[in-house]
Formats: structure tokens, sequence, C-alpha cells
């Protein structure tokens, strides 16, 4: 069942209609709250999960996740850097949970790396496959009864937040799971950036089962309201250039393709200019630690 539009779930204000995306099949309608900027598509499924079977996973449907396990040598050049950086807020060994896990690949190196990790994802064929190889992972979303009280210490959710059709409830289930002192990490877009700002309609962030769209700002806003006083944005990323690189090699295929390095570089050096919330390009890592009590 759908609802349609009804009040923003960060500040409470009324969405007006701001673009049809009509690339996809079917199109659909993004509304844009005034008060907080806050974005949204106008139709949100109460659960998504019929979005997310085996062709999702596995690059064959429009609407695609791209296959981790083809490239898990080279992902880990920046999920280690990544996790460097998190051990330096929660040191290891802390209760770790990826949230949107898929295959579980966050999960193995964040056990790998020293943490005590488990993930959540909807898709029980992504699960299985994981718990195949030896890894703790559980079918379900984000909402309240669904992790235990006061036992995470570190959850991440990489290019996750988006989907998530209800946030207040994610939160809710943040708030009661993460202890006094934990960290959350999100990265998402950042929609007060130029590069959203430029595109409009045609970003390449709107996509089917990105349900709201967010900013360094009413994400703050949100974990603030939530109990989450204390947070950093990372602009563009929570690591180096260096990481990224290594990273891109997965898709090589000629020497020539080396010059992509250059474009990376680029994109990520310009991403580094920012003016308060403001950015030039509009990728973010935001981190958000619970209250102590």
């Amino acid at each position: 069942m759908s609802v349609g539009s009804n009040a923003c779930p960060i500040c409470g204000s009324t969405p007006r209609p701001l673009y049809t995306i009509d690339r996809f099949s079917p199109p659909f309608a993004i509304e844009r709250c005034d008060g907080c900027g806050l974005q949204r598509q106008t139709q949100i499924p109460d659960s998504a999960d019929e979005l997310y079977d085996a062709d999702y996973y596995t690059g064959r449907s429009e609407y695609s996740y791209r296959d981790e396990r083809a490239q898990r040598q080279f992902d880990l050049y920046v999920q280690n850097a990544r996790l460097k950086n998190i051990a330096r807020c929660v040191p290891t060994p802390a209760d770790f949970v990826d949230v949107g896990a898929a295959f579980g690949a966050f999960v193995e190196a964040a056990g790998d790396f020293g943490f005590r990790a488990r993930g959540l994802d909807v898709s029980q064929y992504a699960v299985d496959d994981a718990r195949a190889r030896g890894l703790d992972l559980s079918v379900g979303e984000l909402e309240p009864g669904v992790l235990a009280p006061n036992s995470v210490d570190v959850l991440t959710m990489i290019e996750v937040f988006e989907h998530i059709t209800r946030p207040r409830l994610a939160m809710q289930a943040l708030r009661e799971a993460i202890r006094p002192g934990g960290l959350v990490v999100i990265q998402t877009a950042n929609f007060l950036g130029r590069q959203a700002q430029t595109a409009g309609a045609d970003y390449h962030y709107y996509l089917p089962g990105h349900f709201h769209y967010y900013s360094s700002a009413n994400l703050r806003q949100l974990f603030r309201e939530c109990g989450f006083s204390r947070s950093r944005v990372y602009r563009p990323v929570d690591f180096g250039l260096l990481a990224k690189l290594q990273k891109s090699r997965g898709g090589f295929r000629t020497a020539r393709d080396y010059l992509k390095w250059l474009r990376i570089a680029w994109y990520h050096w310009q991403g580094l200019l920012h003016w308060g919330d403001w950015s030039l390009t509009s990728s973010m890592v935001f981190y958000a630690w619970r209250d102590a009590e």
C-alpha cells in the first residue's frame, strides 16, 4: 500500500512539487520541503522489498546494484580506509552493524579489521549468499525491534539511508540500538551541493529506490532531534584519494583506463570545496554520535 504526500518527516512542513523523473518506467515525481529542503518521492511504499530481488543484486534489472562480489579485492582499499577512520572514533573491538549489507562485503572487511561485525539487509537472496560464506547477516529493515537495545557501537549505512521509506522509524531504531557515545555513519548525496542543484531533474541520484534526498543541514537537524547532537560531515568522503584510485582499478581493462584517474582526482579535489553546508559537489559522508546519558 502506498501513501501520498503528507508532512515532511524532518520538520513537519508541507512539501511542494519539484520534478518528474521520466527516464524510468514508470516515471516518478519528486517534491521538496520548503522548511528544511528535504526532497522525496511523492509516492512512497510502506515496504520496498519487491525492488530488491535477485535481478537487482546481479545487475539484470533496469534499476540495479553493482555486484560487489566481482571486485572484492579492489573494494577493500576503500573499505579498509573507511574502517581506519571509524576506528579512530570507536576503537576495535566494538559491536559493528552494517545496514543494507547486501552480500556482506563490508561486514567481512569490518570483521577482519577487528570489529565484532554483523549485517542487516532486506533481501533474503543476498543474506543467504552471505550466510553461506559464514557471515553474520539477518533479514530485516531498520525499524524498532530489529536490533537489540543498546547493542551497537558503530552502525553504517553506505548509500542506504536514501532507500529507507520511513526515516522517523529508522531514527527510533537507531536511538534504541546505539549505545551512548556510539557512532552512525551515513554516505549519501548532499542536495545542497552545487552538483545536485545544477543537474536538476537529470541528477543521477534520482532513482526508483531512492525515496528521500537529504542535505548535510537537514540530516544534522534530524539526528540532533533524535539524540545525536554531535556530528561531522566529510566532503567528499571520509578517506583519501589514494584509496579511490586503487579501488577504480577493478574496472580497468587497458592501460588507457588509467587516464580516468585524472577525472577521479579532479572530482575528489572539487569535493573538498565547501562553505558551511554548501559544497561544490554533492558527495558527503555524515558521522553522528549518540548522546551520553
